[in-house]
């Protein structure tokens, strides 16, 4: 597995300079080869088990497969709401806590990890830019916090920044290096399904509301270049798992070159 499927496509980088991006890409590289879907998961086991030896024994910071996730073929089948489904979720939620996550979710696409690791230092009020820095994980009821390979400053709305404020505000003596969400995933699981019950719209994942952000920039008009920039990914993973969403254009192009045609 690798000589044929891993070392042709590392670019012979040191371990410790591959980034989650790069694990993007060498998966996209895999995943139009022909191979079965097992496959492909037992390709990216062995390389998921060199990176942890390396995290364990050799202080690699963290593994940059946790982030890029499991390596699966690409669907057009994703779950994700539209900005006046989220509308009418969002009224149904009371709990602070669990509102000020969820508006951060579906507006900046970032990974409910990243979400949970936000400490106070990470918000910039004056600038409205949230510093992605670190994950949360949890295994076997034990929480660990780690650092991302790759760093991220993410522009905001001023209106959810000032939501942020006002939330970590009400919070009784947290400090910089504090936390702002100390809670596990389960609370905003928990008030999805109340929400979208009351709402009268299909529950979603947590993670769905990350394709739920970019489906929304696609609405809006934004390139998948710069989508790619703003959650951390590949412009081919952009293309390959939301392309579908993108509005055919190609009448547009023949009625722009049609004007372009001078009359003989």
């Amino acid at each position: 597995m690798f000589e044929h499927h891993i070392l042709p496509y590392s670019g012979i980088k040191p371990v410790n300079s591959i980034t989650p991006a790069d694990i993007r890409a060498w998966q996209n590289k895999m995943m139009v080869k022909g191979l079965s879907d097992g496959y492909l998961d037992r390709i990216q086991r062995v390389l998921n088990a060199l990176l942890n030896y390396a995290v364990r024994y050799y202080d690699l910071p963290s593994n940059p497969c946790s982030k890029a996730r499991r390596m699966e073929k690409p669907s057009h089948s994703i779950n994700f709401w539209t900005l006046d489904q989220y509308d009418r979720f969002i009224q149904h939620v009371e709990d602070i806590r669990a509102r000020t996550a969820l508006q951060l979710l579906f507006y900046s696409g970032i990974h409910c990890g990243e979400l949970l690791a936000l400490t106070l230092a990470d918000s910039d009020f004056q600038k409205n830019v949230i510093s992605i820095t670190k994950t949360y994980h949890r295994d076997s009821n034990q929480a660990h916090l780690r650092l991302t390979i790759v760093y991220a400053c993410l522009s905001m709305p001023s209106a959810i920044m000032k939501e942020i404020q006002a939330y970590t505000d009400r919070i009784y003596g947290i400090e910089l290096p504090d936390r702002i969400f100390p809670f596990t995933e389960n609370l905003i699981r928990r008030n999805i399904t109340r929400g979208a019950e009351k709402a009268g719209i299909p529950r979603i994942r947590i993670h769905d509301l990350r394709h739920s952000h970019v489906s929304l920039l696609i609405e809006l008009g934004f390139s998948p270049h710069l989508i790619a920039e703003r959650i951390g990914d590949t412009v081919q993973m952009v293309n390959s798992t939301y392309g579908h969403l993108y509005p055919s254009r190609h009448g547009e192009v023949a009625k722009r070159l049609d004007q372009l045609i001078v009359p003989r």
